[in-house]
């Protein structure tokens, strides 16, 4: 069982690179948000404890997240392959998903960092657009809907997330800066930091992956 983990700043492609090297593998993607959304529908012990916090407004801990990728894998088999897209986001979290893969005889790497600058970031952030229904993401510049605002996949109205509005977006990269960048270290010094170009387009961006990867 392997663990690949993306790194990289909010906008990097972390996601849309993830779903490139699921289909190339073969591998599962694992976002934070999504693997939240399928543990709450499934109505699991995580599930429910993370949707006590998230009706109450409050972040999910990650004792809860730790306990929901534990059930994951323990309803994985041993040659499954799982990219984790948003997760860890900081040392602890980092620390926690070591202490879970000795548990269930899994490898936690390479750890895969797009590295993008600041200026191209913060074109891509604001160009972002997702489909409030079913998660489907699009980019006004480098991946538009066929048609103007509306949802390629399921005809909802796209919007804006709130994280990728003006005023939030210079937030979101300190925050990265402060909490998830020093993972970048982290995996330096555990020899399985891989870095990539993130800058080309995203099938450029795929391309380099696998062959870190490789």
């Amino acid at each position: 069982m392997q663990i690949i983990v993306f790194l990289g700043a909010p906008g990097a492609g972390k996601g849309t690179a993830a779903v490139r090297i699921a289909e190339k593998l073969p591998a599962k993607h694992i976002s934070t948000g999504a693997m939240l959304r399928e543990a709450v529908k499934n109505g699991t012990p995580a599930g429910l404890a993370a949707k006590s916090y998230m009706d109450a407004g409050s972040l999910v801990p990650d004792s809860v997240l730790i306990d929901m990728i534990g059930e994951l894998l323990t309803a994985s088999t041993p040659d499954s392959v799982f990219l984790f897209d948003g997760f860890p986001r900081n040392e602890s979290q980092a620390a926690a998903l070591d202490e879970l893969a000795v548990k269930f005889n899994a490898e936690v790497g390479p750890a895969v960092c797009i590295d993008v600058c600041e200026e191209l970031l913060l074109k891509r952030l604001g160009g972002r657009r997702v489909c409030p229904a079913c998660g489907a993401g699009f980019h006004v510049l480098s991946l538009p809907p066929k048609v103007e605002g509306v949802c390629d996949v399921c005809q909802a109205k796209l919007i804006t997330r709130a994280d990728d509005q003006p005023e939030t977006i210079k937030h979101r990269l300190e925050v990265y800066e402060e909490q998830t960048a020093p993972l970048i270290e982290w995996y330096k010094k555990a020899g399985k930091l891989r870095m990539v170009d993130g800058s080309g387009d995203a099938d450029a961006v795929a391309d380099a992956i696998m062959e870190v990867i490789r």
